[in-house]
């Protein structure tokens, strides 16, 4: 009788243990589920510094690999571009920069020598300041060549969100990702954050 109680009592035991476990699965799904709808339905905030460059913030969307490869099949194509297994990431963020910068410069005229001998003038301009560089001519005053280059760093920072209650913080409430332009002339346009 004893041999058949202890057996009932392990069996026992090891339900409620597997109980617990699925619990505990179950209510961790059941916070991402949460923390992912707040997510995607709180837009990203974006505004300027006092420097006037542009800075996006936006939550973390947490992912497993299987969600990742059938709603983010982009990311998916760059990792396997750059030969990483998608199921090796941590995190993957995604930042798209506009840059508009209207400036004025003066057309001169340049002469084109070859073995001393004079061959043509063109039109050219030039403009070059830290973060964008424009070249340009004409030799027909139909066509413009024009070679332009943009600069630009992208900075990001994924802080921890704490919980609030008055002035009290506590645990976390939210990961959030910031990513800043330093090109003043530079918008950013897009941010996503997501997390493996």
């Amino acid at each position: 009788m004893n041999r058949y109680l202890t057996i009932l009592i392990i069996a026992l035991t090891s339900a409620l243990m597997i109980s617990v476990k699925s619990c505990n699965d179950i209510k961790q799904e059941r916070n991402r589920f949460s923390d992912n709808q707040r997510t995607l339905l709180d837009k990203a905030h974006y505004y300027e510094t006092q420097n006037r460059l542009s800075v996006a913030s936006v939550e973390r969307l947490t992912l497993k690999t299987k969600e990742l490869e059938e709603n983010r099949s982009e990311l998916v194509e760059v990792c396997d571009d750059l030969r990483i297994k998608v199921k090796r990431l941590q995190s993957a963020s995604t930042t798209v920069t506009q840059t508009r910068y209207e400036f004025k410069t003066i057309f001169k005229d340049s002469v084109i020598v070859r073995n001393g001998a004079v061959l043509d003038t063109i039109k050219c301009m030039n403009y070059v300041d830290s973060w964008l560089s424009f070249k340009g001519y004409t030799s027909d005053n139909v066509n413009f060549n024009v070679k332009i280059e943009s600069r630009d760093t992208i900075v990001q920072f994924v802080h921890r969100v704490p919980r609030k209650f008055w002035f009290l913080k506590w645990g976390t409430k939210a990961i959030r990702q910031e990513v800043i332009s330093k090109n003043p002339h530079s918008k950013i346009t897009y941010s996503e954050y997501i997390e493996l």
